[in-house]
């Protein structure tokens, strides 16, 4: 009887099948949300200006330099731990809850006090304020997600966060419509943390991952901060290395320079989603398999550097060839300038790609340590690099302290992880896929100077592209065959 039934058992267990139906389910999620979520931001930066697009962008980036006092690291070594032993699900929950309510009061005074001491302008002290409200909501909303992705169901997660997503575009574009500033922008971020609230309690109490009935053992709580400070000093450090860009333009530049460069920005973090899924979907299933064996993490590693080059350097040279269009067309003639900081911010997509992914892959092999170093050497060295170029260049120093940093830490992940792995990333490989995406370039430059519509340019720039890779031997037999296997999926999902 035994064996009759490990036949049935064991593929519900794969981590492949996992890791695909988690990445199939949240590309799909991802992709509607950035398609959506693009739309809405053209509709902020026209209807909003250049300049208080430009004070919504400091907002952003102010509160996102304090968010990790309302964390403080304790919600991802929840989730992490829950991935490896769900019981810890019954003795944290409500730890967590009320630890992240205390961090949240402390968040919201500093974060707003500071923002006074600066000092920034009524307006944008009280679009702070107003945010770190959030903070509050969020003390729920999230020990909530993190037991249903501790559970694998990233899938469930990434739903949600299209669901919240859209109720949020939806008020703020009947905000600005009815002539509103960017306050009620902030203030439409409110709206959608209670829904989710009820959708992710619901979710988990159907799928029987919890929460228990209310207690504490605040004795706990140090053992949380602690062990949370290297997600703490990761968070804050990539806090730093994604908004201290803007922090630094706002003391010597205009507003409309700041609302530039974060189009630029914006439009590159936007091609993110591609392998966001696969990150979100990797991370509670490779801890699991980590914590059975350490040698399944392996050849993850290894193959998913190639399908990032694979993603990112074709997007990196074609948005450098169709930056000036792309910009224009989309979010109008007048902030054409924008091009300018994205034909170099472009460059930083295949980067973060890779050490995104490598963060992700630390904390599945509670190698976390190790990535707090590598981030906070990043957010050293992007402060450094912010402050000797943004005053003299701009947006211009802004793009290349962004994409300097964001290298010095790929190669800082690189080094780790061939200590921890060995070499294999396969560099014949890599080269062919350079030569692909080189001629995909001089097919795309010709094409558009020849008169072609940038609409007609970009797809014709992909397939052939695709067709040049296939053809090229970067991938193995097996691999191509992934990949129209998880093309099947995704057509069915």
């Amino acid at each position: 009887m035994t064996d009759s039934n490990a036949p049935a058992e064991q593929p519900r267990r794969s981590a492949g099948r996992i890791i695909a139906r988690n990445t199939a389910m949240g590309l799909v999620w991802q992709m509607a949300l950035r398609v959506v979520s693009f739309l809405f931001q053209v509709l902020v930066i026209r209807q909003l200006g250049d300049a208080q697009f430009g004070q919504y962008s400091i907002v952003l980036a102010w509160t996102a330099l304090f968010s990790v006092l309302g964390d403080f690291g304790v919600t991802q070594y929840f989730t992490r731990e829950v991935s490896r032993d769900a019981q810890k699900t019954t003795q944290w929950f409500w730890d967590m809850v009320s630890l992240r309510v205390l961090m949240a009061l402390i968040a919201c005074v500093v974060t707003t006090a500071s923002a006074v001491a600066h000092p920034y302008p009524p307006e944008i002290v009280l679009a702070i304020f107003l945010y770190t409200l959030t903070y509050f909501l969020q003390a729920f909303l999230v020990p909530l997600t993190g037991l249903i992705s501790g559970n694998e169901r990233v899938d469930i997660t990434s739903f949600f966060e299209v669901m919240g997503q859209i109720v949020f575009m939806v008020f703020g574009a009947l905000f600005l419509f009815a002539g509103k500033d960017f306050v009620w922008l902030v203030i439409a971020g409110f709206i959608n943390i209670p829904i989710l609230i009820g959708m992710s309690y619901y979710v988990v109490r159907k799928n029987h991952f919890g929460p228990p009935r209310f207690h504490l053992n605040i004795r706990l709580w140090w053992q949380f901060i602690v062990r949370g400070l290297p997600f703490a000093f990761i968070q804050l450090a990539l806090s730093f290395s994604f908004r201290v860009d803007t922090i630094v333009l706002s003391g010597h530049h205009s507003n409309a320079e700041i609302g530039w460069y974060n189009i630029a920005y914006g439009l590159t973090l936007n091609f993110l989603t591609l392998t966001r899924a696969f990150n979100n979907a990797i991370t509670p299933t490779l801890a699991r398999e980590h914590a059975a064996d350490p040698k399944k993490a392996h050849p993850w590693y290894f193959r998913s550097f190639k399908y990032m080059m694979f993603l990112g350097l074709p997007i990196a040279l074609g948005g450098t060839l169709l930056a000036d269009p792309l910009i224009s067309t989309i979010y109008g003639p007048e902030n054409r300038l924008a091009a300018l900081a994205f034909m170099i911010l472009i460059w930083d997509l295949p980067i973060v790609m890779y050490s995104s992914f490598c963060g992700n892959m630390t904390t599945s092999i509670t190698r976390e340590r190790g990535a707090a170093k590598i981030y906070g050497t990043q957010g050293v060295v992007n402060v450094i690099l912010n402050l000797i170029l943004v005053p003299a260049l701009g947006m211009i120093g802004a793009s290349f302290a962004t994409v300097l940093t964001d290298f010095i830490g790929a190669a800082l992940f690189y080094f780790l992880f061939r200590d921890e792995f060995g070499r294999g990333l396969g560099m014949r490989s890599f080269l062919r896929l350079a030569v692909a995406v080189v001629a995909m370039g001089v097919v795309v430059w010709f094409a558009y100077n020849v008169g072609l519509n940038l609409f007609v340019v970009m797809p014709l720039g992909a397939v052939l592209y695709l067709v040049f890779v296939w053809n090229s031997g970067a991938f193995s037999a097996e691999e191509r065959a992934q990949f129209t296997g998880l093309a099947r999926r995704l057509a069915r999902r």
